[in-house]
């Protein structure tokens, strides 16, 4: 691939994720203009747009990009089966987080404690291992 080709696809994928991320960023400070009143419509609406914005944006980019990443060969296959569950389960509970987070925030609402997060981590990652030992064992 060229170097005009890798520009060219990456300044897309950018420019998808910023539109990607206007329009959630707008979602999502409507809903919360629309739902809380601890401030004027407009000052809730900014706020969140502009706090989701750059989030969503950086999703949609890591969702969009493509690039290939080599294992290492020297790793037993147990090694892998529990790195691949172990960040399996780490993404499974920042996601977790992140929309109790949003949720609770949008809506006002009591946020959750912390150890329910630990056990839903500890739990996909048991979860993942065993899947994977059967599926690949």
């Amino acid at each position: 691939m060229s170097t005009s080709t890798e520009t060219a696809g990456t300044r897309t994928r950018w420019t998808i994720a910023i539109a990607a991320g206007v329009l959630g960023a707008c979602a999502v400070g409507g809903v919360a203009a629309a739902v809380r009143d601890d401030a004027p419509d407009t000052v809730t609406f900014a706020v969140f747009a502009a706090m989701t914005l750059p989030f969503v944006a950086a999703l949609v980019a890591i969702a969009l990009d493509r690039t290939e990443h080599p294992e290492q060969a020297e790793d037993s296959i147990e090694s892998q089966w529990a790195t691949r569950a172990s960040s399996g389960a780490f993404y499974d509970t920042m996601v977790a987080m992140g929309l109790a987070t949003f949720a609770t925030s949008v809506l006002d609402t009591a946020s959750l404690p912390l150890w329910l997060f630990v056990l839903l981590g500890l739990a996909d990652m048991a979860t993942r291992l065993v899947l994977l030992q059967r599926r690949e064992g």
